[in-house]
């Protein structure tokens, strides 16, 4: 990545810059209390942080498979796949078959993570409704017995390799050229790295479970969309926006914003009296809220497309592409 200077970010840059800079020096004032957690509680029950080095695992799998399809069977099939709209270069064309070979390889490992999620804990009596929850979906007992619950295995598994992917994608994502939403994504990494390493020291692994089986079902939508944006018949590509659309409203917006938000908020009443670093609780919170944000503007994004496409008599166009 180029060197970057101020007079070449733009508003929407500067604005989340200005939120990692701010959001830094709480997550580093909040790192030694949480990895003490389990040492201030005298309870086993409390996760041991050392056990997330097993994320190493999923990282090192999910790197390499994506250096395997990315960089050199997908883009095979790309080429195939992509055909020239006029008014298209060599350079363009061939940035939109890179592209599909990304978006292809993520669409596929998120539709194995998101059902795999909701699998694993639709039975939980807290998985909520709107996440397919079969139980008593009863969002109280995210917090039944805390700090001291008993977390099933399942959970830690889905942890690692949860922190596994999404470490990959900050790597990926740091090595790559600047584009116009570099710090919207960076930003959106770091706040997810942030809520899986602080949620898991303060086992708070069932409410960042529900975060993270949300964001997969959601990205699952959008990655196999984004799939198909250069397709000949444009109905796949008005249909993959019309899911999208609905997949964040309903999901990121609403599950987040009125029901795991609220419920993150809850847990003030479950922390023990006199627990040090309790600043803690509210970074939590305040980086859901971060989530929130961001999502809602791009929210406003697919919203200003769908517009755009009725006005300009059905022409999608993807802001983060090029061509």
């Amino acid at each position: 990545m180029k060197f970057l200077t101020l007079s070449g970010l733009t508003k929407q840059d500067k604005f989340n810059i200005t939120q990692i800079l701010v959001i830094l020096p709480f997550v580093l004032l909040c790192i030694p209390t949480s990895f003490n957690r389990r040492a201030e509680y005298h309870s086993d029950t409390i996760p041991n942080p050392m056990n997330l080095l097993w994320a190493i695992i999923p990282f090192a799998v999910v790197y390499a498979l994506r250096v395997i399809f990315v960089e050199n069977l997908f883009p095979k099939f790309g080429d195939k796949f992509i055909y020239y709209k006029p008014g298209w270069g060599p350079g363009v064309r061939k940035f939109r078959v890179k592209r599909f070979a990304l978006v292809l390889f993520k669409g596929i490992y998120f539709w194995i993570s998101a059902p795999l999620g909701i699998l694993l804990f639709k039975h939980e009596d807290w998985m909520p409704k709107g996440l397919f929850g079969v139980g008593k979906q009863d969002l109280e007992l995210l917090w039944d017995g805390y700090p001291f619950q008993e977390q099933s295995p399942m959970l830690f598994v889905y942890y690692c390799w949860e922190l596994g992917y999404h470490t990959h994608s900050l790597v990926f994502h740091m090595q790559s050229e600047k584009r116009n939403d570099y710090f919207e994504n960076l930003l959106h990494h770091l706040a997810t790295i942030f809520l899986i390493v602080l949620s898991y020291c303060n086992n708070c692994l069932r409410i960042g479970a529900l975060v993270l089986v949300l964001h997969d079902i959601v990205d699952a939508i959008m990655y196999l969309s984004k799939s198909v944006n250069d397709m000949p018949n444009q109905v796949p590509v008005y249909c993959g926006f019309f899911f999208i659309a609905y997949s964040f409203l309903r999901f990121r917006l609403i599950t987040l914003g009125f029901d795991i938000i609220p419920a993150a908020i809850n847990a003030r009443n479950y922390i023990p009296e006199g627990a040090t670093g309790q600043y803690v609780h509210w970074l939590l919170v305040g980086l859901l809220c971060v989530l929130w944000v961001l999502h809602a503007y791009w929210f406003y994004l697919i919203i200003e497309i769908i517009h755009n496409a009725i006005k300009n008599k059905g022409k999608l166009q993807d802001p983060h592409a090029v061509g």
